[in-house]
């Protein structure tokens, strides 16, 4: 098995309520209680041309891989239901706003509770919004793909080109979510490298937590 493509792999994954797993998998979109989940995911985001879906609003998170089509630039195998989506160190949103906090814990965050006054940051479109080939660097061009992402989020991993190799640098500040359905979650990422001794860039574990606060 191709370690790189087991996307599978998620961390430990605690969540507490009073519904058994089968009351919560019915109409979780639907129902205004959801049990409050936190844990860790880690995902597979080494590959270009795809991009992968997490859904935070099941009782464990949803993973999906969408495939992008390099010639035409079509995406397929995109889940209905999902909150956020992670390409290398981008990331989308369905419909949802961040802000990254001054935080360094999720714990801290919730301490501290939902902040005011803040400025949420939507997902911005761009017909040059990720890099799906990079077979073409060494002739002076990537190829890119349409569509979009949320910058604020992106934040959490600034890659400086200017130099060779490029200098990577982590920031491990809590992303606080507003969801399309006014719900809250939060995201931390831990780590943007393998856990194996191979330290393969793009492998992401992410902290979350959600829902977090009450719905507005």
């Amino acid at each position: 098995m191709n370690v790189r493509r087991n996307i599978l792999m998620l961390g430990m994954v605690l969540f507490v309520g009073l519904f058994s797993a089968c009351d919560m998998l019915e109409d979780v979109y639907d129902s205004p209680e959801v049990a409050v989940q936190k844990g860790q995911y880690y995902v597979d985001a080494t590959d270009y041309a795809k991009w992968v879906y997490i859904n935070l609003h099941t009782p464990i998170p949803t993973i999906t891989i969408s495939d992008i089509n390099p010639e035409d630039l079509t995406e397929t195998g995109v889940p209905e239901h999902w909150d956020i989506a992670q390409h290398r160190y981008d990331v989308k949103t369905n419909g949802a706003a961040a802000v990254m906090t001054e935080y360094q814990s999720i714990d801290a965050l919730e301490t501290a509770g939902l902040p005011e006054d803040v400025n949420w940051i939507e997902d911005e479109e761009s017909e040059q919004s990720i890099t799906v080939d990079m077979s073409h660097m060494m002739d002076g061009y990537l190829v890119y793909a349409p569509g979009h992402k949320n910058l604020e989020i992106g934040k959490w991993i600034d890659v400086d080109t200017s130099n060779m190799p490029p200098a990577y640098t982590m920031h491990g500040n809590v992303m606080l979510l507003r969801f399309a359905d006014g719900t809250y979650g939060a995201i931390q990422l831990a780590n943007f490298m393998s856990t194996d001794n191979y330290q393969i860039k793009g492998w992401m574990t992410v902290n979350y937590k959600y829902p977090l606060f009450e719905k507005k």
